[in-house]
């Protein structure tokens, strides 16, 4: 099985593209679709106004933070318009929307440096200083 990758924004306007939101809840839901995040849990969430936020999803209250990705990476959300039948089918996605930061809640604690998710992203920095080269290139384009 492959996995192809299209993006089709790397005409668009960059600035649009990374204004788009991703948010990290630590919850499992049984389903698969699009969800009206917009409408019905961006209006809800509070700014304390020193970085800290809150909000409820399904009735569990949540803090969060607003996770920066490490310099010269960018996030991808990717989109599969057909998923295959057979798991050994090759798959093909595409570029819905790119992001710069996420929104990382935590439902039993507030978050911090210690969890593992924030950990991950700062093991991106620790692997670059340590199997990185020299010099590292910035790509100005979108992706």
């Amino acid at each position: 099985m492959s996995i192809h990758v299209e993006n089709n924004l790397k005409d668009s306007n960059c600035k649009d593209v990374f204004e788009q939101k991703a948010q990290y809840i630590p919850c499992k839901i049984e389903a698969d679709g699009t969800a009206n995040v917009s409408q019905y849990f961006e209006p809800y969430v509070n700014d304390n106004g020193n970085g800290e936020l809150t909000a409820t999803f399904r009735g569990h209250a949540l803090d969060g933070v607003i996770v920066p990705l490490p310099e010269g990476y960018r996030g991808a959300m990717l989109t599969e318009a057909h998923r295959p039948l057979s798991e050994d089918s090759d798959r093909k996605f595409h570029v819905a929307s790119l992001f710069k930061d996420i929104m990382y809640w935590n439902w039993d604690k507030k978050p911090s440096k210690n969890d593992n998710f924030v950990k991950a992203l700062e093991w991106i920095d620790i692997a670059d200083a340590i199997h990185g080269t020299e010099e590292n290139e910035t790509n100005e384009e979108c992706l």
